[in-house]
């Protein structure tokens, strides 16, 4: 009976399923393009705002720190109260945030800016990881995600690179263009949600997330956390302190470039990721995942550097990383939206908040290291964190297999 409802649900959501994949995507490149424009803004931000560069990486917690905690209910809430809702108050959110950004005279103003980005962009992120599995049959799920990921992953290298066109005109014009694309979402989600059915449950609020206090309970639950976290901690550990090292170094247009080579390998793995989960299964993903990432870390380690001298292999380093991150998170994503049928919104939240929240965290955790040993020492104690994910991994899948 729960799988005919699930099919009719699906035949009920996928009318107009083109414009819902449009904005699906649309709007999950807008999260990773607005937090990663910062990577290469720091030398003019630090000059309108009158700070040190260092000053800057306040911003980066600032948005993760509320994105990730939100992510902790919003998928859960999503599931009862249904997706399109739920899409809608954090798109509200996100755009104050956005024209706040675009008017910011101190770094204050852009701090308060990124935080109600992060609040609202954390009611949006994870519904549209279960929105899309709604609409897609179970075989189809790995490629959904993969192309979810290859999105999110572009977006990451795409950002800095606007960025640093834009810069050009001003930076200002970034957060008015984050404010049309946010208008445009809008417009379309609330069409929708007046034209379909909610995907909502039917249970209680209170009722749901006692079960959403067991889910955090289960091992697997929490190995899936685990390694979200680790995750940011390697290959997005790695871009966001190389692109804080390239500051003042490398010009912002060369220095966007290079991101953009990041961001386009995890374009095409995780798109490769979709088809290999699909043919070859999960665990052979993450074996080329882990190979990927320990090779770039290797490279970082032995020939990183914030030189010019050093730029193509650092490149190079940068690439394989990209490569590991697209298969890594659309991994941990088809995980998320395979361990249960019934609170994939929660576990989307779950997955995101703890992808996010290490991301936050990268910049504390790191900074000691990069103020005592430079760059080099960052990339060493990445490649150590590598260690650790590899054997977070290889439980979390013997735990899911035990689930199945």
């Amino acid at each position: 009976m729960n799988s005919e409802q699930d099919d009719t649900k699906r035949q009920e959501l996928v009318k107009g399923s083109f414009l819902v994949e449009f904005i699906i995507y649309l709007l999950f490149a807008l999260g990773p393009l607005t937090g990663n424009v910062i990577l290469v803004l720091f030398g003019v931000l630090s000059a309108d705002f009158s700070v040190l560069p260092s000053d800057l990486l306040i911003t980066i917690p600032s948005f993760m720190f509320p994105f990730a905690f939100v992510q902790l209910f919003s998928g859960a809430i999503s599931d009862v109260k249904g997706r399109y809702t739920v899409i809608l108050l954090g798109l509200s959110i996100f755009g104050m945030g956005m024209i706040l950004a675009s008017l910011s005279f101190s770094l204050i103003i852009f701090v308060l800016a990124n935080v109600l980005g992060g609040i609202g962009f954390g009611f949006v992120n994870p519904v549209l990881i279960a929105l899309i599995t709604d609409i897609t049959p179970g075989p189809k799920i790995s490629k959904k995600m993969g192309l979810l990921g290859a999105v999110a992953n572009l977006a990451v290298g795409f950002g800095p690179l606007l960025a640093g066109q834009i810069l050009i005109v001003g930076w200002r014009y970034l957060y008015v263009i984050f404010v049309v694309i946010t208008v445009v979402g809008f417009i379309i989600i609330f069409s929708l949600k007046r034209s379909q059915p909610k995907t909502s449950s039917e249970m209680e609020i209170r009722e749901f997330f006692s079960h959403l206090k067991i889910e955090i309970r289960r091992p697997v639950v929490l190995l899936l956390i685990l390694s979200a976290f680790l995750v940011s901690h390697t290959s997005i550990a790695a871009i966001i302190w190389t692109s804080r090292s390239f500051t003042h170094i490398i010009p912002e247009n060369i220095s966007g470039v290079v991101l953009l080579l990041y961001g386009i390998m995890g374009f095409v793995s995780a798109n490769i990721a979709g088809i290999t989960i699909k043919k070859r299964g999960i665990r052979f993903t993450l074996s080329i995942a882990l190979i990927s990432l320990i090779i770039g870390d290797i490279i970082l380690v032995v020939f990183g550097d914030n030189s010019l001298e050093a730029l193509v292999l650092t490149t190079t380093g940068l690439i394989f990383m990209g490569f590991a991150g697209g298969l890594l998170f659309t991994s941990l994503m088809y995980y998320s939206q395979t361990l249960s049928k019934e609170r994939r919104g929660a576990l989307a939240g779950l997955t995101t908040a703890g992808q996010f929240i290490g991301i936050a965290f990268v910049t504390i955790t790191l900074e000691p290291f990069f103020n005592s040993g430079g760059i080099s020492l960052v990339y060493l104690i990445i490649l150590m964190i590598s260690i650790i994910l590899c054997v977070i991994l290889l439980l979390l899948d013997k735990f899911a297999k035990k689930t199945k």
